[in-house]
């Protein structure tokens, strides 16, 4: 049920989430809005996985949240080097919540970290795809800091996410925490 490169189990409910970090980390240009980042911990029987989620308050229907994974060994005699980030981009799209993988990147002090960014080719159609989904859920159900990315209804047609999609089902019915994937 785990990669030896992910270290995270599939099963959502098996993970467990320990919220950590809160802060506002400036203002949208946009609307003067604060932009907020939150992090924590996400844990199996052997394997820690670090996150952290960054949004516009109020703004999570037309821009959507950045979650980043930093997945690999923790603890004593490890580094940045030991870690890699992986990206998750979180939507509203006309069916409610979802996610899509994106490109991973060192910046906002991430490089501290880990060492390498994945890359969406890295993950998508791996089995790398459906274990950082199942840390998205994980993340979505336990931490609730991120109501407001989860509570929302969908976006007009005129404001909403304009990039082309593929939905995936879902493997929970109506849980409330997504409706589906994209990748």
């Amino acid at each position: 049920m785990s990669s030896p490169e992910l270290d995270a189990a599939t099963v959502p409910t098996t993970l467990r989430v320990t919220p950590d970090g809160d802060q506002v980390t400036g203002r949208c240009d946009c609307c003067g809005q604060i932009s907020r980042r939150v992090s924590g911990t996400i844990e199996t029987a052997d394997a820690v996985v670090a996150y952290q989620v960054w949004w516009t308050v109020g703004h999570i229907a037309e821009h959507g949240a950045e979650i980043d994974l930093i997945c690999g060994r923790w603890g004593d005699g490890s580094d940045a080097s030991d870690r890699f980030v992986v990206r998750l981009h979180h939507f509203i799209a006309a069916t409610g919540s979802a996610v899509m993988v994106q490109d991973a990147s060192l910046a906002d002090g991430l490089d501290r970290l880990a060492a390498r960014a994945l890359r969406r080719d890295d993950i998508i159609g791996t089995p790398r795809a459906a274990e950082a989904f199942a840390l998205y859920d994980a993340i979505a159900l336990q931490d609730a800091r991120l109501s407001e990315l989860f509570d929302l209804p969908a976006p007009c047609g005129h404001c909403g996410p304009r990039t082309e999609r593929r939905k995936l089902a879902s493997r929970r019915g109506c849980s409330g925490a997504r409706r589906g994937r994209t990748i």
